[in-house]
């Protein structure tokens, strides 16, 4: 199914089309885009703005820790019932700057965190810091050996 299929429902043809040229190059000139797309400068500015603006479109950096040599883990997390525990914790992991995602289920695990640290030893301290709390009731440690296609893309690297 191609992207076009999945967000006509809420999107136009040519915001579609800007959605998947940023996410193919972030750094794509609006100048370039329109080009591609038979659109002035001005109007893909105005409509990246308004994807950006409506938090539909939000344009990142991303570190791509394999190709540092960098070890990370997901750990998925059950957690207790008590709603303010639960808020807590994740306002707890939404600070912590080693943790790179956090999404949530709605399975038997409540949660997915991803994390890094800059050797395996740091990583599993900075593990048993996160699990060690009174809102996790149970979890799993998978630590990644290595991530192939991530934000559409391949992520491999000759470094």
């Amino acid at each position: 199914m191609s992207w076009e299929e999945i967000f006509n429902k809420y999107l136009d043809e040519k915001d579609i089309k800007i959605l998947k040229f940023l996410n193919n190059d972030a750094n794509i000139s609006d100048a370039r885009i329109g080009k591609m797309i038979g659109l002035s400068k001005t109007s893909v500015r105005v409509r990246r703005l308004k994807l950006q603006n409506s938090g539909i479109l939000k344009i990142v950096g991303v570190v791509i820790l394999q190709n540092l040599g960098l070890p990370y883990a997901d750990v998925m997390i059950k957690l207790n019932h008590d709603l303010v525990l639960r808020e807590q914790y994740i306002n707890k992991l939404i600070s912590n700057d080693l943790v790179y995602e956090i999404t949530e289920y709605m399975t038997e695990w409540d949660l997915l965190i991803r994390l890094f640290h800059k050797d395996t030893i740091k990583l599993k301290e900075e593990i048993l810091k996160l699990i060690n709390d009174k809102a996790v009731q149970d979890y799993k440690i998978y630590y990644v050996s290595r991530t192939y296609k991530a934000w559409g893309k391949s992520v491999l690297s000759n470094i």
